[in-house]
């Protein structure tokens, strides 16, 4: 009977599944920044991991001068020219502006 119990306990019993860790997938415009032509436009999650900061601090050196103000396509769609983003990122003057603003 004690077999029989265990058998049932074993057969029970949900080992937990291995997750598999998946890289983390980069968009496109970002994995090929450098091959972009200047007058192409990158969305808000491209700056976000190209600059490595939160969309907050985006807006905020935005509002400082620090990065250039995007360009509107609607309501809630904002793109930068990837020309201005390179300027500021070889300029190397991204963090000299107060970004208390």
């Amino acid at each position: 009977m004690n077999e029989k119990l265990q058998a049932v306990t074993a057969n029970q019993v949900k080992l937990p599944r291995k997750r598999t860790a998946s890289a983390p997938t980069l968009p496109d415009p970002l994995r090929n920044f450098n091959d972009l032509p200047d007058q192409a436009f990158v969305r808000l999650t491209v700056v976000l991991m190209l600059l490595g900061v939160s969309r907050s601090t985006v807006w905020r050196l935005c509002k400082s001068g620090a990065l250039p103000a995007p360009k509107k396509l609607g309501s809630r769609i904002a793109v930068w020219q990837v020309k201005d983003l390179r300027e500021v990122l070889n300029s190397g003057s991204l963090w000299t502006h107060s970004a208390s603003a």
